[in-house]
C-alpha cells in the first residue's frame, strides 16, 4: 500500500489515529462535563464554564463524526489508488507465466485464489492499519483510564478480548483451508455460467437444447461451493455465539463494578456517567474489531498469501537474460519430447529436425499428431521436456518472441477498429495507411462494399456498437495483424478454415512470395496448400514419418500419399 502511494498511505494513517483520539477526546470531555455540571449544581463554578465544558463536549462529538466520514471515505480512494497497483502486478506476473503452466488444472487454481486474493489485499491492510492506529489508541486509553480509576477495571478488558483474538486466529487458518477447497469448485461454477451467458457459448448451447444441461451442472457445483461456505460458517458463527456470551458476561460485570465504585465514592458521578456511557462503545468497538473487522480478515487472509505468493516469483528461480536471435539461424530440434501437465503421454516423441534459415516448410498430419504443439516449442511459448530447441546453436528460451510472427486456428477477435486490430501486433511500429492497405490486400481484407463502413477506423464487434464481420473475415483481419509485424520466421497454423478455397489459394500464393526471405512454416490440414512448402514434414502420433517434397511424398507409399488420397477423391468425378 505504502508503495502504491505513500503520501496517501501516510494521510490514511494520520486520519486513522486522529479518528482513534477524537473517540478518546469524547469520552474525556464527557467526564469533563458531567463533572462540571454536578460542580455547577453545587455553585463551584459559574454558568459559563459550564458552557465551555458543554460545548467542547459537542465539538469532541462533530470532530468523531467528522472523521469517521473523512477516515472511511479516504480509505475508499486509498483502495482504488492500491487496486490499480494491484492489477498492474497480476498482469505483470502473468506476463512471466509459461504458457505451458496455463496447461496445469492446479495452476488455474492457484491463479484464480491470486486474483481473489487481490481482491481483498486492500481491506485486510486497512483492518490492519485500524488495529494499530484506531483500535490500539482507543483500547490502549481506555484500559489505562479504566486501570487508573480501578486496576480490576482494566484487567476485565484484557479479559474479554484476549479470547476473541485466540479464536481468530483459529478462524484464519481454518478459511484459508477452506479457500484451497473451494477454488476449484467455484472455477468449475463459473465456467458452466458462461455456457450458460455468455456470448462465446450462448447460441450453440441453445441450439443443441443444452441450457437445462448446464443450469444442472451449475446448481451442483454451486450447491457443492455453498456447502462449503456453510459449514466454515457455521462453526465461525458457533464461536462467536460464544464471544457474545463472554462479551455479555463482561459487560455486566463492569457495569455492576462501577456501580459499586460509585456507591462507595471511589470514583465521581460524571466519571460513572462518562464511563457508563462509552462502556457501550467500547464492547460495540470490540464486537467490531474481533467479530467482523478481525473476523473478516481471518477468513480472507489466505487468500491475500495466495496473491502474494503468486506475484512473489520463487527464490531461487533464475531470471532469464533473454537477448535477441542472430541475423541468420538454423532451428534445429534435438531429440525433443514432450507431455503436458497432469499427464504421461508424449505428445511429442524423440523429433529431431533442421529448418534452414530462409525454408518453407509445411507440418501436416492428422489431428492430434501434434502438429500445433511442435509449432509452439519451435516458437518457444512451451518447453521441452526432454531434448531441446535452438536457433543457430542458441537455446530457444534464452530468446526474445521479437521477429517472430504467427497466426493461430484459434485466433483472437479484438473489439477495436480494424486499423488497431491489425497493427495490434506492433503497435511501436509506424505505419501509415498506404502499408495497411497493402497488407489488407495480401490477406484479403476488402475494405470496399458495406462491411467497413468507416474503412480503417471501423470498430469491430458487437460488444462496443461496432460492426459484426463473418468468421472468414476475422480469419482474413488474424492474418493481416500476423503480416504487419516485423519478422523473419513466419508461422501460420491453420488459419484458413472459415475462408474459401479460391480465397485460400491465392493467400498462400501470395505467402509464399512474401516469406521468400523468410523462415516459414505452415500447418495445415488441406494437402494441396503444403505445395508452396520447400519441404513437407509428416507427423503421426508424435512422431515423423515422412520428410520430404510434395512429389516424392505423393508418390511413395505411405502416410502422407494415403492423406492425399483421402482427400483427392472428394474433387475427382468418377
Amino acid at each position: 500500500m505504502y508503495e502504491a502511494n505513500p503520501a496517501m498511505f501516510l494521510l490514511h494513517v494520520f486520519f486513522t489515529a486522529i479518528h482513534g483520539l477524537s473517540w478518546v477526546l469524547q469520552v474525556v470531555s464527557m467526564q469533563k462535563f458531567f463533572d462540571a455540571a454536578q460542580r455547577y449544581v453545587a455553585n463551584e463554578i459559574d454558568l459559563f464554564t459550564t458552557i465551555i465544558y458543554l460545548v467542547s463536549m459537542g465539538l469532541a462529538y462533530a470532530l468523531c463524526q467528522l472523521m469517521n466520514g473523512v477516515d472511511n471515505c479516504h480509505a475508499r480512494i486509498l483502495n482504488i489508488h492500491v487496486g490499480k497497483r494491484t492489477n498492474r502486478l497480476i498482469h505483470k506476473r502473468m506476463g512471466e507465466v509459461k504458457a505451458i503452466e496455463l496447461e496445469d488444472t492446479n495452476y488455474l487454481d492457484f491463479v484464480n485464489k491470486a486474483i481473489k486474493g487481490s481482491e481483498n489485499v486492500v481491506w485486510v491492510c486497512l483492518t490492519l492499519l485500524d488495529l494499530l492506529f484506531f483500535y490500539t489508541i482507543y483500547f490502549g486509553f481506555m484500559s489505562w483510564y479504566l486501570f487508573d480509576l480501578e486496576p480490576i477495571l482494566g484487567v476485565s478488558i484484557l479479559a474479554v478480548f484476549i479470547p476473541c483474538i485466540l479464536s481468530k486466529l483459529v478462524q484464519a487458518v481454518h478459511f484459508k483451508k477452506l479457500e484451497e477447497q473451494s477454488a476449484p469448485v467455484r472455477r468449475e461454477t463459473e465456467f458452466y455460467e458462461r455456457c450458460m451467458t455468455d456470448k462465446e457459448y450462448f447460441k450453440e448451447t441453445r441450439l443443441l437444447g443444452a441450457s437445462e444441461f448446464f443450469k444442472g451442472l451449475y446448481i451442483s457445483s454451486l450447491t457443492k461451493l455453498n456447502r462449503l461456505v456453510f459449514k466454515a460458517q457455521l462453526k465461525k458463527n458457533i464461536l462467536n455465539l460464544i464471544l457474545d456470551a463472554v462479551t455479555v458476561i463482561g459487560y455486566g460485570i463492569i457495569i455492576y463494578m462501577l456501580f459499586v465504585f460509585v456507591m462507595n465514592g471511589k470514583i465521581s458521578i460524571g466519571t460513572f456517567a462518562a464511563v457508563l456511557a462509552s462502556i457501550y462503545r467500547l464492547y460495540s468497538f470490540m464486537n467490531e474489531l474481533i467479530s467482523e473487522r478481525i473476523g473478516w480478515a481471518s477468513e480472507n487472509i489466505g487468500t491475500v498469501q495466495n496473491f502474494l505468493d503468486f506475484i512473489k516469483r520463487s527464490e531461487g528461480e533464475p531470471i532469464r537474460q533473454q537477448g535477441l536471435r542472430p541475423p541468420e539461424f538454423d532451428i534445429k530440434l534435438h531429440n525433443v519430447s514432450f507431455n503436458y501437465p497432469m499427464t504421461d503421454k508424449k505428445v511429442l516423441d524423440n523429433i529431431s529436425l533442421t529448418i534452414q534459415h530462409g525454408e518453407t516448410i509445411a507440418i501436416v498430419g492428422e489431428n492430434g499428431s501434434g502438429k500445433t504443439t511442435l509449432c509452439r516449442l519451435i516458437m518457444g511459448l512451451y518447453e521441452a521436456n526432454e531434448g531441446k530447441v535452438t536457433y543457430g546453436g542458441i537455446p530457444v528460451e534464452h530468446l526474445r518472441y521479437d521477429f517472430t510472427s504467427a497466426v493461430f486456428q484459434r485466433y483472437c477477435k479484438y473489439n477495436m477498429t480494424l486499423q488497431e486490430n491489425i497493427t495490434i501486433s506492433q503497435m511501436s511500429k509506424s505505419i501509415d495507411d498506404a502499408m495497411l492497405l497493402d497488407i489488407c490486400d495480401k490477406s484479403g481484407v476488402t475494405l470496399e462494399g458495406k462491411d467497413y463502413q468507416e474503412g480503417l477506423n471501423t470498430m469491430l464487434g458487437r460488444d462496443f456498437d461496432g460492426q459484426e464481420v463473418s468468421g472468414g473475415q476475422w480469419q482474413r483481419i488474424a492474418i493481416a495483424r500476423g503480416l504487419c509485424r516485423d519478422n523473419d520466421l513466419m508461422i501460420l497454423d491453420e488459419p484458413t478454415a472459415s475462408i474459401d478455397p479460391i480465397e485460400e489459394t491465392r493467400l498462400y500464393r501470395d505467402f509464399a512470395e512474401i516469406c521468400s526471405d523468410k523462415t516459414a512454416i505452415i500447418v495445415t490440414h488441406r494437402l494441396g496448400s503444403a505445395k508452396i512448402a520447400d519441404r513437407i514434414i509428416v507427423l503421426k502420433n508424435g512422431k515423423i514419418v515422412q520428410d520430404g517434397k510434395h512429389n516424392q511424398l505423393v508418390n511413395r507409399e505411405g502416410e502422407y500419399k494415403r492423406m492425399y488420397e483421402s482427400q483427392r477423391k472428394w474433387y475427382v468425378t468418377q
